[in-house]
């Protein structure tokens, strides 16, 4: 999986609320299994995607990719 694919990804949960557009070759269902499988995105009660700390974390860069 692309960094900056998911880097986009959390973004757009984080501060628009939604998935946002396709990225590079990876379709949103890979998206969204990469990123939940690595604890990034988790759910909300209301079912929305919502960004996790872990997902922070690599957003801030307190997290490296190669450590996920």
């Amino acid at each position: 999986m692309n960094k900056e694919c998911i880097v986009q990804m959390l973004q757009n949960i984080r501060d628009a609320r939604y998935l946002g557009p396709k990225t590079g070759d990876y379709a949103v269902g890979d998206r969204v299994n990469f990123a939940l499988e690595k604890g990034l995105i988790g759910r909300s009660d209301r079912g929305n995607f919502i960004v996790t700390d872990k997902g922070i974390g690599l957003l801030e860069e307190k997290v490296k990719w190669e450590n996920l």
